[in-house]
């Protein structure tokens, strides 16, 4: 008997919370709406963070601890988004020389170039490289194959498929032997690559169409001295072979002194330094907009139940009067300030839920969601309430049931 005067104890009571709180609505309303913002704000944080870090080391993985990458312009030219073209297949020959360097693709690309299949129509970056550039890249097969070393050597008209071309021109049609105009060129699809996803900071690595380096540079731009960028490994210390590589292009493109590098070099270890840099501007700018929403909602919280207890001293006072205690009186009032919160908070959850697209769009990192999510905002949801309702609830448990009843 003891157990069902409890639970139906507990149910007048939750139903007592919810009566005022529904009385209350306008103001629990704007007290709801700042904690919902507080907590989508904590789940962008943990989900693009998490995120991030993921896919750097998703890239990490597929380019291997020992990969270099030799970018044509300088750090200035492409931080103004100026292209230029100072890598040369000369270039190439004479790093392939270095020692330790086991393996080098050189990649020429031409951005947006009209792809058009019957009556559909993508533009895209087209890429020209050497048939390594799958492997070097950790890129697998959907569908098709690698074009051949006759492919290469007598610059076929021949293509493999990023996934989104593929889903723009074909839409789970088969492609493999179709025949789609690469700009002008009539040209043989023999490839699917499957979808790594979104690129980190940059353009979808999906959206491109690579073919033999030799049929782009000689078919499509007729420019076969210069390069895009190269990708490089070495089985030697990383470092090393970076200043090799550099001291090599320097003195290949005349450079002397104090002159700045004409190209940019990246390895796999700046990627974890951009991802870092990325998460930390993330974590500074989303942080400090989720405290001060719930710093906010908090204060109006506190606010709103300040004015509520003085609206409800007279009931207050005939609750101690019939025999409430301090402590009942006290917890009353924090469960209601923590029942608003958790409320925000779950809303806040979903919100992050349903708007996770659209930020994966704006920061181009994908949103991974996990317990921490949940764990961390109903958390924060929680804190909130208790701190924003500790005092007036405090307040309301010292009301003495003579002087509210009197008042």
């Amino acid at each position: 008997m003891g157990l069902f005067q409890k639970i139906s104890q507990g149910r007048e009571f939750l139903e007592e919370i919810l009566k005022i709180l529904y009385y209350y609505r306008g103001r629990v309303v704007f007290s709801f709406a700042g904690v919902a913002l507080g907590i989508l704000s904590i789940c962008i944080i943990i989900t693009t963070i998490e995120g991030a870090n993921k896919k750097a080391k998703d890239i990490f993985e597929a380019l291997g601890p020992d990969s270099i990458m030799v970018f044509s312009g300088g750090e200035r030219q492409r931080a103004a988004r100026v292209r230029m073209t100072t890598l040369t297949v000369r270039d190439a020959d004479q790093l392939q020389r270095i020692n330790g360097i086991y393996d080098l693709v050189k990649v020429y690309s031409v951005r947006n170039v009209t792809m058009r299949y019957r009556d559909r129509k993508w533009q895209t970056q087209v890429i020209g490289s050497t048939s390594s550039y799958f492997t070097s890249m950790a890129w697998n097969f959907r569908v098709g194959s690698v074009y051949s070393s006759d492919d290469y050597a007598n610059a076929e008209a021949v293509c493999v498929l990023g996934a989104k071309v593929y889903d723009e021109l074909f839409k789970d049609e088969n492609a493999i032997g179709k025949v789609i105009q690469v700009g002008k060129l009539p040209t043989k699809v023999i490839g699917i690559l499957e979808e790594k996803g979104g690129g980190l900071g940059g353009p979808n690595i999906d959206d491109r169409v690579i073919m033999p380096f030799t049929t782009v540079t000689s078919r499509i731009t007729n420019d076969k001295r210069y390069l895009s960028m190269m990708r490089l490994k070495t089985d030697r210390d990383l470092d090393k072979t970076i200043e090799d590589v550099r001291t090599v292009l320097r003195i290949n493109h005349g450079l002397q002194g104090s002159a700045d590098d004409d190209f940019t070099i990246r390895s796999s270890k700046d990627i974890l330094k951009f991802v870092t840099v990325i998460s930390g501007s993330l974590f500074l700018f989303l942080g400090t907009a989720s405290i001060v929403a719930l710093v906010v909602s908090g204060f109006v919280l506190a606010n709103l139940f300040y004015l509520t207890i003085q609206e409800r001293r007279k009931d207050i006072g005939i609750r101690r009067a019939y025999g409430a205690s301090r402590r009942g009186i006290l917890l009353s009032f924090l469960f209601e300030s923590i029942l608003i919160t958790l409320m925000g908070g779950i809303a806040g959850i979903l919100l992050s839920v349903a708007l996770g697209g659209t930020f994966e769009k704006l920061f181009d990192i994908p949103m991974l969601f996990s317990y921490k999510v949940i764990v961390f905002a109903l958390l924060f949801s929680f804190l909130t309430g208790l701190l924003a309702g500790l005092r007036p609830a405090l307040r309301a448990s010292r009301i003495e049931p003579i002087e509210a009843i009197r008042g």
